[in-house]
């Protein structure tokens, strides 16, 4: 029961802030945290990977909210990406600007058998991503970028395994994801990476190789699509090629901060809010 708990409360738009927004344009975000967070849980660098735990059951909160979540850029016509859970039921979805205020998107549709989802935004960015259809293997590291607890950090993970996901609650579902361990945050913080939710998570040649879709903090654990995703859904075709940030030197655990600064200034990382009515 207790590890259900833990997977809700991380799962479901993870970390549900309640958030408010007077007005769309002008209004400045007020996002309610516990005032006290466990401290983060890391795997050291000399200790040896947890072995594979199995189907990683979670329970979702049946009643909907308000919550805040991170998408990305995948093309060069304001096609976006995020989890389902992070769109599911909202009565409409905005990009939070990084000045302050709200934008509209065009539209969003969520994939029924996936924690997955696509937004249109209304304007196209400048800058995307790029994907890749690759599985790391156990032992590899990855970066995963966006708005923990709806600030602005980075988390480097590394992958423990392949396994299966299997939702309940409001919606049930069972897919393939990708098992990590915590290694670092940065900036540092402790509890939930609430609002990482949808976010991509890069290998070390900056190519993202998957979305954040759950977690249970307390044992440092993450667990993020299975790359076969975005080949399902059509983004890794051609048409979606185009402009994307320069990345020469790829991501290490030396840049990798650096690099999600620079992604979500140039608005290829954005936070999403949803709002239920």
């Amino acid at each position: 029961m207790g590890r259900k708990i833990e997977f809700a409360f991380y799962f479901i738009a993870i970390l549900f802030f309640i958030i408010r927004y007077a007005d769309t344009d002008t209004d400045d975000r007020r996002v309610r945290v516990p005032k006290s967070q466990p401290p983060a849980v890391f795997l050291p660098e000399n200790a040896r990977l947890p072995q594979d735990e199995g189907t990683v059951q979670v329970e979702l909160d049946r009643s909907l909210h308000s919550g805040v979540g991170t998408a990305f850029a995948v093309d060069s016509n304001g096609t976006y990406v995020t989890a389902r859970h992070v769109v599911d039921g909202c009565s409409e979805v905005f990009f939070v600007r990084s000045r302050g205020g709200l934008e509209q998107v065009a539209s969003y549709v969520s994939e029924n058998n996936r924690d997955f989802a696509v937004i249109k935004a209304i304007d196209a960015g400048d800058f995307h991503l790029a994907l890749s259809g690759r599985v790391l293997s156990r032992g590899n590291d990855g970066f995963m970028m966006g708005f923990p607890q709806g600030n602005p950090a980075d988390v480097r993970a590394t992958v423990i395994g392949r396994t299966e996901m299997r939702s309940s609650g409001r919606y049930r579902m069972r897919e393939p994801v990708i098992a990590w361990v915590e290694r670092e945050r940065k900036p540092g913080f402790g509890g939930s990476l609430g609002g990482i939710s949808g976010g991509p998570v890069f290998d070390a040649d900056g190519s993202v190789v998957g979305t954040v879709v759950a977690g249970a903090p307390r044992r440092g654990r993450v667990y993020t699509t299975h790359p076969r995703i975005f080949g399902e859904t059509g983004l890794l075709s051609p048409s979606t090629q185009g402009r994307t940030p320069r990345l020469a030197d790829g991501i290490t655990e030396g840049n990798y901060h650096t690099v999600g600064k620079t992604l979500r200034a140039s608005g290829a990382i954005k936070q999403v809010y949803c709002r239920v009515n």
